[in-house]
Order: structure tokens, then C-alpha cells, then sequence
């Protein structure tokens, strides 16, 4: 303790003010966090660009190989699914936990009947855009994908209030004309 209090009663006032040792530490812990802060934003951003661009292409590609596979024959459809649910590891293995819901339906009376599929209904979105594509009597493929994503540093994400997103991606598609 000794040597320590020497070298301050020793060296000037002008000296301790002018020593620049250690400077460039803390302006590293200081910019560095910054831009650490902001290169994890930067991160989830466009992760978040890209799973969207995911989810949309998935859904289209989906329902256009369903109305293909069984051109309105609402038998055909149930064992298409069961495909597809069954490869959804292999169709976007970026997204393990995606929700799919997919149906078939005809349009009678300017509404959704006879839906076939996992989902038992179509969602307002959807039903709005199903009516508006489709005549008296198409039948069409409906694909409702759902996704929520974690933030990659989830204590710096809760700490700025983004916790977690859901995305979500719908897509309606004429299976046959009547």
C-alpha cells in the first residue's frame, strides 16, 4: 500500500490529468456495446425479413401443389396434406415449429362450405379473399401458415422489449372452375 500512495505524492497533478493509459479501453467498452447492441438488431431484422419471405413462399407453394395434385377431387386432398405434414421437416427445416393448417372448400351461396382439411373454418382474411378470386361452385385451397420466432439474444431482446414475433402467411388458390 505503501508504494502506491508514493507514486501519487510524488507525481504532479498535471501528470494524472495528461496520462492516457487505459483510454482506449474504455471507449472500446463503451463503443463496443453499442455496436454489439446494434449488430444483434441487425441480426433479428433480417431474420425476421427472411422468415416471412419463407412463410410466404411456403404457403403459395403448398396450396398450388395441392390444387394441382387433386384438381377440386376433395378426396384427393386429405392423403396430399398428410403428405406435405409429413415432409415438413424436409420443406422448411429453417422452421421446425411452423403451424400449417390447409383446406379445401367449395364456394356456395358466396360462402365457404364443404372445407376439408385441418382447419375447420377460414379466417375473415381469408374468406374475404376466397369470395372475391372464386365464382359459384370453384372449389379452392386454402393454406394458413403460422410461425413464432425467439430473438437470437433473448436477455438484450427482453431488456428493449422484443420478445418474441409471430408471423403469419395465408394464401387462398383456385383448385377447378365449375
Amino acid at each position: 500500500m505503501k508504494p502506491i500512495a508514493r507514486l501519487f505524492r510524488n507525481a504532479k497533478r498535471r501528470d494524472l490529468v495528461r496520462d492516457q493509459s487505459g483510454v482506449a479501453a474504455v471507449e472500446f467498452a463503451l463503443i463496443s456495446t453499442v455496436m454489439f447492441a446494434m449488430l444483434s438488431a441487425a441480426v433479428d431484422a433480417t431474420q425476421a425479413v427472411t422468415i416471412q419471405r419463407d412463410l410466404n413462399r411456403l404457403t403459395v407453394e403448398i396450396a398450388q401443389s395441392i390444387a394441382i395434385a387433386c384438381k377440386g377431387a376433395s378426396g384427393c386432398s386429405i392423403s396430399a396434406m398428410d403428405a406435405i405434414r409429413l415432409r415438413q421437416a424436409n420443406i422448411a427445416p429453417k422452421l421446425a415449429t411452423i403451424q400449417l393448417g390447409m383446406a379445401t372448400f367449395m364456394k356456395k351461396n358466396n360462402r365457404a362450405d364443404d372445407i376439408v382439411g385441418t382447419m375447420t373454418y377460414l379466417p375473415t382474411d381469408m374468406n374475404t379473399e376466397a369470395m372475391a378470386r372464386m365464382a359459384e361452385g370453384d372449389r379452392g385451397v386454402a393454406v394458413l401458415a403460422t410461425y413464432t420466432h425467439t430473438p437470437i439474444i433473448l436477455g438484450l431482446a427482453d431488456d428493449w422489449g422484443f420478445t418474441t414475433k409471430n408471423f403469419r402467411s395465408a394464401r387462398v388458390v383456385l383448385s377447378s372452375r365449375s
